[in-house]
């Protein structure tokens, strides 16, 4: 059969709509490829039907799996849309609460955000141990780099005599297949190889730094020498010659372009295999490609984010079906209707619940969870904005432990109250958690399959910061290490930890009873989350997990059926959401605008929202639950949370004073009780204009609305502007001290809680007398500012080299 007469045949087939152009297309470009690979081992008229042969059974075989996607996708939509109309408050309500959290707290069904969470931790655990021994440590300053290119080398065969290493290689590979295993089961289209091993990521950067040509000649090389294969999925096989060439091209097309991602088939479709085309086939020719143009040193990133992106996918996959992005649009269809069903009148469209809840709010909440925003696109753009978000997330929140301490012991032990968990119980489980000696505390938390960003790295596995630390260059290790070596990241790992084993361990109490027996809180909550008794009795009877040889935890991975055991953990892990404050896919699409990362409109956007998600989600949570179908009992609920934070963040503000220098305010002025309400509900910053009318960074209300990004380039202003008025005239200008206070405000980790006392007298206040002239007057109007304003002492005054006194705690009690 010649080429033409196959042309003709799958010509006809396309006539009579038995397959489509593009197939056609495809099938007749595979029986080439393949028919040039077959010709070197037997004749030309065998290599054709052979080519002919194998390119059928892989178009059976592709026909076929998009068959059962398809028919898994229109079950899934039907599903999901009888849950989205379903929704006691309506379509739109319902669609949120298939992506996130229902902040209502009537949805009885998954959501995306929950899900992965869970399919991560059950990924993690198989590796627990590897991870916990890799992880960044000391801040995030030291990683076993070297073990790590150990664990890459038993990864492809090769023994280091590296017991550790070749530990987290088996694990590594064992949770890989758990999770390609998952992925397909959902629908994902990922065609398994025998021989992957491990992901790999090109820096666009480093191919643009080194160039284009001697990218391509590298991997051109590799192939030639055997140390790498460039797999053909049109094939399977290898790709060799011209077909080789065009492959490599088109993947450096794609590194290099800044272009959006393109829309495709709404769903994950082909984004994994893309990752396999390059199958290296030995550990030294990949780390050598790796450390010229990939990751470098971060090889635990590369391997931790690779499961995390299979976790996002899986998550999708599972609860939107395999053509996500078309679920989402039946979604929105049918929330824009019920939108456009209601009379809406001007101040129904301004309602601000909009902003987190409407049809628009549901697409732009499906981009953040599908990682379309995160996808930047422009490196440049997103580099620079990003970096300066990292600056000030370093230079402004060294002192936020002092803040997250009292509020979070608060809600957390609010929230154990509310699910029957004492007080006492989470203090010290917490307390366990922090204990530098109790490592075996933390993986077992781990080996639950409850994810922890202490053991993924706090910059890529905290949902706490995910705004505030952006990706791992110089400036993002730098904010990196500030939340971490204040005590933050292990203290929201701590609480988190700890809520989740409590949760797990309460669970397994009451195991023995009938659900109409079980603890009024906890039954409360499983019925809240639509568990039936029947559900609650196959769930009980789950073997439960032993630690420290006494406590029983309840393991979602022993439950028989396995999506019961994941929606009780889903349960708990939206229960969390009241213990800890973290921006979810929700208040994210709302602090980014909705726009893509690396676009101006984008990074402005995020700019403006740096640090304000912690109000918001304080609205989304605890502030939802009380005034959504608001009655006596959650008003007065509300009152006596709002009470225990209002004095959270009287304890935090007088903290925060200590640690400054000064003595604590005081406390019979009104002043002080609205400040601290304000700080105990996340809008600290906005407290100090109670009294003074500037914020900690002496800057008025505008430049802090605008966010402190634009607060810094106010401040860069100042100095590259001169009073030239004042210049012109020979009068002396302030900028020395300009200069001064930019350095004191805005030098990352000067304001660490623990030390910044001793740097504020012993660096600051020496730069600033060496470049003010009129230092002595500046210290003194802040010495007269404290007293005018808050009617406040300095105990180790500025410009002092030593303290006078220790701090006179007794002065901010009423007299």
């Amino acid at each position: 059969m010649k080429d033409l007469d196959i042309k003709k045949c799958l010509d006809g087939r396309v006539e009579a709509g038995l397959l489509s152009r593009d197939a056609a297309e495809k099938a007749l470009r595979t029986i080439r490829d393949l028919e040039g690979r077959y010709a070197a081992e037997m004749a030309p008229d065998k290599a054709l039907s052979a080519a002919i042969a194998e390119t059928a059974r892989i178009m059976k075989e592709a026909a076929e799996r998009e068959k059962a996607r398809t028919a898994r996708q229109i079950l899934t939509v039907a599903r999901v849309m009888d849950e989205v109309q379903a929704h006691p408050d309506g379509a739109v309500a319902g669609g949120m609460a298939v992506l996130v959290r229902d902040m209502r707290g009537k949805a009885t069904f998954s959501n995306v955000e929950a899900r992965q969470e869970v399919v991560l931790g059950q990924i993690m655990r198989r590796m627990a141990d590897g991870l916990n021994a890799y992880r960044s440590k000391t801040a995030g300053l030291t990683q076993n780099t070297a073990g790590m290119r150990n664990v890459i080398r038993e990864m492809h065969g090769t023994s280091t005599n590296d017991a550790e290493a070749a530990s987290f290689a088996k694990s590594w590979r064992e949770a890989s297949e758990f999770a390609a295993d998952r992925y397909i089961g959902a629908g994902g289209d990922l065609v398994k190889r025998d021989d992957w091993r491990h992901p790999q990521v090109t820096d666009a950067r480093r191919v643009r730094q080194i160039g284009r040509e001697a990218w391509t000649e590298h991997l051109i090389q590799a192939a030639e020498r055997g140390d790498l294969q460039v797999i053909d999925f049109d094939t399977g096989a290898p790709a060799t010659g011209l077909k080789l060439a065009t492959i490599i091209k088109t993947a450096g097309d794609n590194i290099l372009s800044e272009l959006p991602p393109p829309p495709g088939k709404g769903g994950s479709y082909g984004r994994h295999n893309e990752r396999r085309v390059f199958q290296w086939q030995n550990a030294d020719a990949f780390l050598a490609y790796n450390d010229q143009f990939g990751v470098g040193n971060d090889l635990f990133g590369l391997l931790v984010g690779h499961m995390q992106g299979m976790a996002r996918d899986i998550a999708l996959t599972e609860v939107l079906g395999p053509k996500h992005g078309a679920t989402v649009r039946a979604i929105q269809e049918a929330a824009y209707k019920a939108e456009g069903a209601r009379d809406m009148g001007v101040l129904a469209r301004l309602n601000p619940v909009r902003s987190v809840e409407s049809a628009a709010a549901i697409g732009r909440t499906y981009d953040v969870l599908s990682g379309r925003l995160g996808a930047a696109q422009s490196e440049l753009t997103a580099a620079i904005f990003g970096g300066i978000r990292n600056w000030m997330t370093a230079s402004k929140l060294g002192s936020a432990f002092i803040s997250a301490v009292p509020a979070d012991s608060v809600m957390a032990t609010w929230a154990a109250k509310a699910n029957g968990i004492p007080a006492v119980k989470l203090l010290e489980s917490v307390l366990a958690q922090l204990n530098p000696a109790s490592e075996a505390d933390r993986v077992f938390a781990l080996r639950m399959g409850i994810v922890s960003s202490a053991v993924m790295d706090s910059a890529i596995g905290s949902k706490r910061f995910a705004d505030e630390i952006v990706g791992q260059g110089i400036t993002g290790r730098m904010a990196s290490f500030v939340v971490r070596a204040q005590g933050l990241s292990a203290w929201t790992n701590g609480i988190k930890n700890a809520f989740m084993l409590q949760m797990m361990g309460h669970v397994a109490e009451n195991a023995g009873k009938p659900l109409g027996e079980v603890d009024a809180p906890l039954r409360k909550m499983l019925e809240r989350y639509g568990f039936s008794a029947a559900d609650w009795d196959v769930i009980r009877a789950a073997p439960q997990v032993e630690h420290e040889g006494a406590r029983l935890f309840f393991d979602p991975a022993n439950v028989s059926d396995r999506q019961l055991g994941e929606r009780l953990m889903e349960a708990i892990i939206e229960e969390r959401a009241f213990a800890v404050l973290e921006p979810d896919a929700r208040v994210r699409q709302l602090t980014t605008g909705g726009l893509q990362r690396g676009t101006f409109m984008g990074e402005m956007a995020r700019s403006a929202m740096l640090f304000k998600s912690f109000s918001i989600t304080m609205a989304t949570t605890h502030l939802a639950r009380a005034f959504i179908d608001a009655n006596g009992s959650k008003v007065a609920q509300l009152a006596a949370l709002s009470t225990m934070l209002t004095l959270a963040g009287a304890i935090s503000i007088q903290a925060r004073q200590i640690v400054t220098g000064k003595d604590p305010r005081q406390m019979d002025d009104p002043k002080f009780w609205g400040a601290a309400w304000m700080q105990g509900g996340g809008a600290g910053i906005f407290g100090d204009f109670f009294a003074a009318g500037l914020d900690r960074g002496q800057q008025g209300l505008p430049m802090t609305l605008a966010g402190p990004v634009f607060g810094l380039a106010d401040q860069a202003a100042r100095l590259a502007i001169p009073d030239y008025r004042k210049v012109l005239e020979g009068e002396p200008t302030k900028f020395g001290a300009e200069v001064a206070r930019f350095v004191r405000y805005n030098l990352p980790g000067a304001n660490l809680w623990y030390s910044r006392l001793v740097t504020d007298r012993a660096v600051m206040d020496t730069i600033q007398s060496l470049a003010d002239p009129e230092y002595r007057q500046s210290f003194r109007r802040m010495e007269d500012r404290a007293r005018k304003d808050y009617g406040q002492r300095f105990w180790w005054r500025p410009g002092h080299i030593a303290p006078d006194r220790a701090p006179d705690l007794g002065i901010s009690l009423p007299q």
